[in-house]
């Protein structure tokens, strides 16, 4: 008799286990999109209209150049996807990096750009950096679930997750930032989105 509850309880433990997974990972992030009606700037100082963006796949970053560890090693990577995305022939044409500093107050536009210079991305139209409002930035983090904030320290803490955009400027992935950033991966997912 006992067996027989203990197998039930099992089942029902494994079943919600694999539910809640399940929704983690596939249904929670459906429906995310980039909002499109915040005031940002580029690191020349020129507006960034959100709203108009050309429909390109787009993988986002969100960062800050004073960041330790993952920022700097996922801005790296990036810059060495971006090379294969050239070689592919889709890099500005159907693919584009967008990367959004979370510390406007101290990402200044010589920061950006003393940033963009380190990761080939200073004379890059295809890699835009941009900077808004500490308001602004948060309502544009908001539905990734992208989360930073300064404990007083010189270091934000912040969410690790880069994301992948379809033409429609939807999610379609999220990777790990730093170490678990995966090239080929990233590299894949897009290239599924652009053939």
């Amino acid at each position: 008799m006992h067996k027989k509850w203990y197998v039930l309880f099992i089942s029902i433990l494994v079943t919600g286990i694999v539910s809640g997974i399940t929704y983690l990972e596939f249904f929670r992030d459906a429906g995310v999109k980039l909002p499109t009606d915040v005031n940002m700037t580029t690191a020349s100082g020129e507006a960034y209209d959100l709203a108009q963006m050309d429909k390109k796949v787009r993988i986002v970053e969100f960062m800050y150049t004073a960041c330790p560890d993952v920022c700097p090693l996922t801005s790296q990577r990036m810059m060495h996807l971006k090379e294969q995305f050239k070689e592919a022939g889709v890099y500005g044409e159907q693919v584009e990096f967008l990367s959004i500093t979370i510390d406007p107050e101290n990402d200044t536009q010589e920061r950006l750009h003393k940033y963009m210079e380190v990761y080939d991305a200073h004379d890059d139209e295809s890699w835009t950096f941009i900077r808004g409002s500490l308001e602004d930035t948060k309502q544009l983090a908001e539905p990734f679930r992208f989360l930073f904030k300064d404990n007083g320290t010189d270091y934000l803490v912040h969410t690790s997750y880069t994301y992948v955009l379809d033409e429609r400027n939807s999610l379609v992935a999220k990777f790990p930032m730093g170490e678990g950033f995966e090239k080929e991966r990233v590299y894949a997912q897009v290239m599924n989105l652009v053939q």
